[in-house]
Parts: C-alpha cells; structure tokens; sequence
C-alpha cells in the first residue's frame, strides 16, 4: 500500500518535470521569433527607406525631360519606424517581453501608421513587397506581446 502512494505522489513530479523542459523549450523558440522577427523588421525598414529614397519619375514632353520627385514626409515616417524598431532591438532581453513591451507598441503603432501612408502614396512593386513583408512581422510581434493590430 505505502509502495502504491509513493508511485502515485511521483508520477505527478515527473510529469511536471517534463512539461516543464518542453514548456521552456518552447519559449525560447518564441523568444527567438521575436528576435527574429525584430531583425526582419529593422532590414524590411532598411530597403523601405532606400526605395523611398529612391523617389517617383516623371516623364514629360514625350520622354524628352524626366523629374524625380521624393516624398520628404515618407522618408521621415520611414525614419521614424527605423529609429522605433533600433530602440526596441535595444531594450529586448529574451528573458522577459515585459521590459519591452512599450517600445514593442511604438513599433506596432508607427508600422501600422507607415503601411498606411505608403500603401496610399506608391505604386511601386518593391515598396509594396516591404510593406507586405512589414505587415506580416508586425502580427507576429503583436502576437508574441500579447497585443492587437488595429488596421
């Protein structure tokens, strides 16, 4: 009978143990996407600002003249989200979101705020693909933070 209990209190630890390797395997595959996800943010805003950079051709009297013209304002939203998404890089520890999670919603927010204005003004197919790019690691990042897109 004592042989019986024993096997029974013991079962539930071990059990636990084991839940408790996977479950913290897990979370460092989390936290590694969210590294992740932070490092494709900042190179997505990298090309974003070199193809804002790049700015729109216009061409005039049947080819013989051509202007460029840049967006000054898309290269400052551009900027903005870029200096957001370095100062979250800088203050993510994957040990704990929590100490994170204010610079993880000026992110959130200036992403949402970019993919707006610039799927508005451009027409180009590279800036498109970023912003497609931009979305997709912003849902991730909204999701490992516990957070809401609000587009």
């Amino acid at each position: 009978m004592m042989a019986i209990a024993l096997l029974m209190l013991a079962i539930p630890a071990s059990a636990q143990i084991v839940y408790q390797r996977n479950y913290d395997r897990y979370d460092r595959a989390d936290r590694r996407e969210v590294r992740e996800a932070i490092n494709r943010l900042d190179s997505t805003s990298a090309r974003l600002q070199s193809d804002v950079n790049i700015g729109r051709n216009r061409r005039v009297l049947g080819g013989l003249l051509s202007f460029r013209s840049v967006d000054e304002s898309a290269i400052a939203e551009v900027r903005n989200f870029r200096d957001a998404v370095r100062n979250l890089r800088r203050n993510f520890r994957g040990d704990a979101l929590n100490n994170s999670v204010d610079e993880a919603r000026v992110v959130i927010d200036r992403g949402i705020q970019l993919d707006r204005y610039l799927r508005l003004r451009t027409g180009n197919s590279s800036v498109d693909a970023d912003l497609a790019d931009l979305r997709s690691n912003l849902h991730l990042l909204a999701d490992a933070y516990g957070m809401s897109l609000r587009y």
